[in-house]
């Protein structure tokens, strides 16, 4: 792989894919939304593309000559699920059929979602043949995308993969359940049941998708192939902390407490409602919403990596508490604690 382009390469997980393919050698294409966001990507070997994907027809020009996209943006939140849709959804597929007029088509690396699967039997591990059966609104945005990507696998060369809880520097959803411990010694459990969590620290993860890049299985373009073909779990499938074993876990490496609080759904629910309509109001998405409750009060996320040991060799370079200090260090040593 010499050349690839990068969709949300502000994002999270964008910008961690970015770095790794820069460590590896390869010269990076880098969509962004916002060039003021994207000063962390003035390297050498980053070519910044000014873009969205609400106007794939701006910027596909800059696919040709890429030996694979990794599409890394999307909606974790909206206002309105339409919106949901139309961005983990729809514009997938604008992007999917973008790549495939190539004359030679890159590989196309979607960043999925657990959500999109569904959670696991109570007591099971879900693996990437098992049916799809979101309980939110995201997971079925993200689904959408998938299905997107299934139609066109004969055109185009795709791999599916699905995260679980993804962790690390500059993220911010695990960085406030850190900071909330930090600063309350509270962590906050929605209703009484405390789900199995899958849990990949960033920089595993970009291990698996660049993996997953050069080693993968693709889509089938035939509906008799095995179930699950050409898609990944990517997740630390060693143990699968509870929620609230996870908050206490987070306290041990912040070297504190943290006392485990059940909000009953009858207080979580119509907390969450106000909460989301404070910031609809405001005109921002909500990450706190009763479709994230839905989520949280799943019986359990437990899913396997074994496909990706397998065809990627895909194995977590540490443990999860040892992940977890190195985020919690990151974290005091850029101020956000």
């Amino acid at each position: 792989m010499r050349t690839a382009l990068v969709t949300g390469a502000t994002g999270f997980i964008g910008r961690h894919v970015v770095a790794g393919l820069l460590d590896r050698g390869v010269a990076v294409r880098a969509v962004v939304r916002s060039p003021g966001k994207a000063g962390h990507l003035a390297h050498d070997g980053v070519e910044r593309v000014v873009g969205s994907l609400a106007e794939i027809d701006g910027w596909q020009q800059s696919i040709p000559g890429c030996d694979a996209v990794f599409h890394c943006a999307g909606l974790v939140a909206a206002r309105r699920r339409a919106d949901l849709t139309a961005v983990n959804g729809d514009a997938v597929g604008r992007l999917a059929d973008a790549c495939a007029a190539v004359e030679s088509p890159p590989v196309f690396v979607h960043l999925s979602s657990l959500a999109a699967a569904g959670p696991a039997p109570r007591d099971g591990i879900r693996d990437e043949a098992d049916a799809s059966r979101p309980v939110s609104a995201y997971g079925r945005s993200k689904l959408a995308g998938d299905g997107e990507l299934a139609v066109r696998a004969s055109r185009l060369p795709v791999t599916i993969v699905r995260p679980g809880v993804v962790f690390g520097p500059h993220d911010a959803n695990v960085a406030a359940m850190f900071q909330s411990i930090q600063w309350t010694r509270l962590h906050a459990m929605m209703g009484f049941r405390s789900p199995r969590l899958s849990l990949v620290h960033v920089a595993d993860l970009v291990s698996l998708v660049l993996g997953a890049a050069t080693r993968g299985t693709r889509l089938p373009a035939r509906d008799h192939a095995p179930a699950g073909a050409g898609i990944y779990h990517a997740c630390d499938d060693r143990e699968f902390p509870t929620h609230a074993e996870l908050g206490r876990r987070m306290a041990r490496a912040l070297g504190t407490f943290a006392i485990v609080l059940p909000l009953p759904l009858t207080v979580a629910v119509p907390t969450a409602f106000m909460i989301e309509a404070f910031w609809n109001l405001r005109g921002q998405p909500s990450i706190v919403s009763p479709d994230k409750i839905r989520e949280a009060v799943a019986p359990s996320w437990a899913a396997s990596a074994a496909r990706a040991r397998r065809d990627l060799g895909f194995a977590p370079a540490a443990s999860i508490d040892e992940r977890l200090a190195e985020t919690a260090g990151w974290l005091r040593e850029n101020g956000r604690l």
